[in-house]
């Protein structure tokens, strides 16, 4: 009696696109979530730094000198 080879199974290799799309959206979510959650402190911390340097650029014309 002869045996009977079990059907070879395809070695899966690296991901399949659907995990790709999930990964991605996973990491779309968080980037998201975190830059809506940063984005006030974000703008405000380049408010203030542009006052400060309008600041210092009035400063500096008006003393008449460049530097320090």
């Amino acid at each position: 009696m002869e045996k009977k080879k079990a059907p070879k199974r395809r070695k899966q290799l690296g991901y399949t696109l659907l995990e790709y799309c999930a990964g991605a959206a996973i990491l779309g979510g968080i980037v998201y979530a975190g830059m809506t959650t940063m984005g006030g402190n974000l703008s405000g911390a380049f408010v203030n730094i542009g006052a400060w340097a309008t600041a210092r650029g009035n400063q500096m014309s008006s003393s008449g000198t460049t530097g320090n």
